[in-house]
């Protein structure tokens, strides 16, 4: 959509009313410094989210992070599925460590500095220098539930336990070859009996070789996982060792190994050392910062710094009009194309944007605040990967260089406001935002061409078009104070509802102050 600027004055009629000339408010002010008054403002904003309104709802915002563990991401648990295989005979076991699950909190907290100047008594010349915080909560961990696989041995009663078990079963193996070679069973090679009981030897000693491998791997193999004993593989593998002992006892007349157990895990449980390399083999081709339950990065930026003109239109007992025009520079961070949790603190694109802004009190008390925006936002440079939005694992040679065209905005505040008195007030608000569709594209036709050489195909830029065009609703409360020199106001709004591309479900808190300063 082209937000025109011609909507302007329709607001005008719908927030005329009779009323009374007022100081603060919770929206935009219709009031500018008198000539030769400077107004110094602080408008602290904190906004926070962990989930963000996707087409498919509610998503945290590592949900693309979020999928079961394969054994094909860590090398100790690939191992460990083979021999598994190999002993079990299960063909198709698939082993899991559970539910990956990367839990990201995002905080970015501006702070505007403004400074606005009297020209007039009704017009005024202002700028905006927002100074931003961004900062990123990362904590990746696995649920057990849905895990097929837990720890083998870590302590020291672990380690004894395994080796009494195959101390028992090497006995049992050495008495059952001694049995063979003292033709127990028979003459051997004709004898049924010796046949049966060297299938018997070299059956068992590849099990027992399989086991140790499962439960101890190599060398190089660290971290070594068990199939845990309700699952289909520890099943299998209980009653291959409790046959295997039976047949020894019964058929072979060796029962020293019958009463020994295989220790198997209860639970699905990963490795620590693992679970970071989890996390490294999901992003190895983007440039994250080391993961954990601490801040990943907390880094300050200077936003997109806002020129302001404001005219007063109309000021009555209890009515007002105000029009602004804005222009906001491009001085803001752009969110890396590198990291799929970086935060930007400002397009660092170039928009012009009008205002206007009316307040009326009816019957005294009733305070009703409203402003509506719209904005140009003009072409600019960005570097992004090229494919599906909501697709974080690009690789690197998908990034280009490209034409960023923004899609104009329209937004509308309103508080409604219940006056205590001349100076103090308490509301609601009600805020609603759109945007247009994105359009990317190349700066030049041989940027195409080197894009498309570089990806080893057709380059199609306009897939990052699709999910840009968006909406959002925020619902809260505010309240505000105007005294003779110095105001201030507080407001708490919520996102409640979201469509088009990710709209994060955030939490916005604001704090206004104001402080006028005459200088003749």
């Amino acid at each position: 959509m082209r937000a025109r600027l011609v909507l302007l004055p329709l607001l005008a009629a719908a927030i005329l009313r009779p009323g009374a000339s007022l100081a603060a408010q919770a929206v935009d002010r219709t009031d500018t410094p008198r000539h030769g008054a400077v107004r110094l403002t602080f408008d602290p904003t904190t906004m926070t989210w962990e989930r963000n309104f996707t087409p498919a709802g509610r998503q945290g915002i590592g949900a693309a992070f979020t999928v079961d563990s394969p054994a094909a991401t860590l090398p100790s648990l690939a191992l460990m599925q083979r021999d598994t295989r190999t002993l079990t005979g299960l063909a198709g076991y698939l082993a899991s460590l559970g539910h990956d699950l990367l839990a990201i909190r995002a905080e970015r907290r501006i702070m505007p500095i403004g400074l606005e100047y009297g020209i007039t008594d009704r017009l005024s010349l202002g700028i905006t220098v927002p100074i931003v915080r961004v900062q990123v909560r990362a904590g990746y961990t696995l649920h057990p539930p849905g895990a097929n696989v837990g720890l083998g041995p870590r302590t020291s009663a672990d380690s004894a336990h395994y080796a009494a078990f195959f101390s028992a079963f090497d006995a049992a193996l050495a008495q059952l070859g001694k049995n063979i070679a003292d033709t127990v069973y028979g003459l051997c090679p004709t004898s049924p009996g010796c046949q049966q009981a060297q299938a018997a030897y070299s059956r068992d000693s590849t099990v027992r070789q399989m086991l140790g491998l499962i439960v101890f791997g190599v060398a190089d193999t660290a971290g070594r996982y068990l199939p845990i004993a309700s699952s289909d593989a520890g099943r299998q593998i209980s009653s291959l060792i409790t046959g295997l002992q039976q047949a020894l006892a019964d058929t072979f007349h060796v029962s020293s190994f019958a009463n020994n157990s295989f220790l198997l895990p209860e639970t699905g449980t990963a490795d620590p050392a693992d679970i970071a390399a989890l996390y490294q083999a999901r992003t190895d081709s983007l440039s994250l910062a080391p993961f954990g339950n601490t801040p990943r990065r907390l880094r300050f930026f200077t936003g997109d710094v806002e020129v302001q003109a404001k005219m007063r239109l109309l000021t009555s007992n209890d009515a007002a009009l105000a029009a602004a025009l804005v222009v906001r520079l491009p001085t803001g961070h752009q969110e890396s194309p590198n990291d799929p949790f970086d935060i930007s603190t400002g397009d660092h694109q170039t928009d012009l944007e009008g205002r206007l802004t009316g307040e009326v009190t009816l019957l005294n008390r009733i305070w009703l605040n409203a402003a509506v925006r719209a904005a140009r936002q003009l072409p600019g440079p960005r570097d992004r990967r090229v494919g599906p939005a909501d697709d974080p694992f690009l690789p690197p040679t998908t990034l280009a260089h490209l034409r960023w065209d923004p899609g104009d905005f329209v937004a509308l505040d309103v508080a409604p406001m219940f006056r205590f008195s001349s100076r103090f007030a308490v509301g609601l608000t009600a805020s609603y935002y759109a945007q247009g569709q994105d359009h990317y594209g190349f700066f030049s036709p041989q940027d195409s061409t080197a894009f498309a050489t570089q990806i080893g195909g057709p380059a199609n830029v306009s897939v990052l078009d699709a999910g840009t065009a968006i909406r959002q609703t925020r619902l809260g409360f505010a309240l505000t104070y105007a005294g003779p020199r110095l105001e201030g106001g507080f407001s708490v709004q919520q996102t409640v509802s979201g469509a088009g591309g990710l709209v994060p479900v955030a939490t916005v808190f604001r704090i206004v102050i104001r402080q006028t300063i005459l200088l003749f």
